[in-house]
Formats: C-alpha cells, structure tokens, sequence
C-alpha cells in the first residue's frame, strides 16, 4: 500500500506539476508580452501618425497651392523687374530723343549759322532777295538792329558817320560773313549778324 500511496503521489505531483508549469510558463511570458505592448503604439496612435488617404490628399493639395504661390510670387516679381527694366528702357529712350532732338535743334542752328557763329540764310533764299542786285534802305534802326527780308540783322560796331539811313544799301556775303554795304560809301563794309 505504501507503493501504492508512494505512486498515486507521485503521480499526482507530477499531474500537478505537469499542469502549472504550463501556467508558469504563461506568467513568465506575461511580463514579457506586457513590455512589448507599452513599446507597440495603440491602434488610435497608429492611425493618428498614418496618415489617412484623406489627409494625405489635403496635404499634396496645400503643397500643390504653396508651390502655385511661390509660382505666382516669383512671377509677381519678375513682371516687376520687367516693368522696371522697360520703365527705365523708355526712360533712356526719352532721354536720347531728347538729346536727338537737341542735337538737331542745335544741327539746324548750325546749318543757319556761318564763321564766326553768325546766322545763315538758305543760298536759294540770299540769291533771290539779297547781294548787289537787291538794294534796300534800313530807314530805322532799334538797339542795333534792322530787318529786312524776313531776318533781322544786328552790328556791334558803330554805325559810319558818313553814312545815312535813307541811302541805298545792299547786303553781301563775303568770305562766310555778312556786311552791310552802302552803295554812296562802297569802301565800308559793316559787320553783320543775322538772328
């Protein structure tokens, strides 16, 4: 009997040691499971830092707009420096037209302009109302000055004494200058300038 009880004890530790070192085992890996889970996230924050299909959308459209912005900035800016670049074009173009226009201004004085800095009158215009052919009186002279066909003529120096306002004088055009010529004193010559 004594085998007997000797064997149904040992059977029964090693039925219960047979069932409690499975739960042993369950515990031992309990622990461990658990410390694994704190490292996995839970399903809520793995979706938060998943992007759903809709956010993903929401952001490739803001980043599509941004990009578009900085598009139309850049653009902005280079309308701006194109229209600076042709204000400042037009700016240079007015400035040399100015310039253009001064010079043939100061071309057109020069071609009425002989030696001397003096005015000059067209040769188709001299031939047919001046030189010795064409005699005229000065009658009255202002400051210095006469006009006669269509120019007005100035002297700087003295007017002859021996020569009258009423007599007949005649203009001439001799080595680039103009002199006023008395036909009763032709050995006078006075200096001209036309204006």
């Amino acid at each position: 009997m004594k085998l007997k009880y000797i064997m149904g004890a040992t059977a029964l530790s090693l039925i219960l040691a047979g069932t409690a070192y499975p739960q042993q085992e369950q515990e031992k890996e309990k622990p461990q499971q658990e410390e694994q889970k704190p490292a996995e996230k839970p399903k809520t924050q793995q979706k938060q830092e998943q992007p759903s299909a809709k956010q993903q959308q929401q952001d490739q459209k803001n980043e599509k707009q941004e990009r578009q912005s900085a598009r139309q900035n850049e653009q902005q800016k280079s309308d701006q420096n194109n229209k600076q670049r042709q204000d400042q074009e037009k700016q240079q173009q007015r400035q040399q037209e100015s310039v253009a226009k001064q010079q043939r201004t100061d071309e057109q004085r020069n071609d009425q302009r002989s030696g001397g800095g003096h005015g000059r009158i067209p040769d188709d215009r001299f031939r047919t109302s001046f030189g010795r052919e064409h005699h005229f009186r000065v009658g009255h002279i202002d400051s210095r000055r006469f006009q006669y066909g269509g120019y007005w003529f100035t002297f700087n120096d003295t007017w002859p004494g021996e020569w009258a306002y009423t007599d007949d004088f005649y203009i001439d055009y001799i080595d680039g200058q103009y002199y006023l010529i008395d036909l009763t004193h032709p050995g006078v010559q006075l200096l001209l300038v036309v204006e």
